[in-house]
């Protein structure tokens, strides 16, 4: 029994991992790390980290702002 549907031997041409199209950066890249966001949707793991911390930071600046905020607030009171 086998995990893979084709097998490699030694010395063989074969390409260990298939390119898939980034939908993002519109380059070829290799699947690992990669995310399939729908059936027709695949970006890769480049793009989704920059996708992911953009997001990540964005939102623990909001926060930090807001609790700056409310820490000042009492601080007066």
């Amino acid at each position: 029994m086998s995990f893979t549907s084709q097998h490699l031997q030694l010395g063989s041409r074969q390409p260990v991992h298939r390119y898939q199209l980034c939908n993002k950066c519109e380059e070829k890249r290799p699947p690992e790390g990669g995310i399939q966001m729908s059936a027709a949707r695949w970006i890769c793991a480049c793009c989704w980290t920059k996708r992911v911390t953009t997001r990540n930071l964005l939102e623990h600046a909001k926060t930090q702002t807001t609790r700056a905020n409310k820490t000042e607030i009492h601080k007066d009171v």
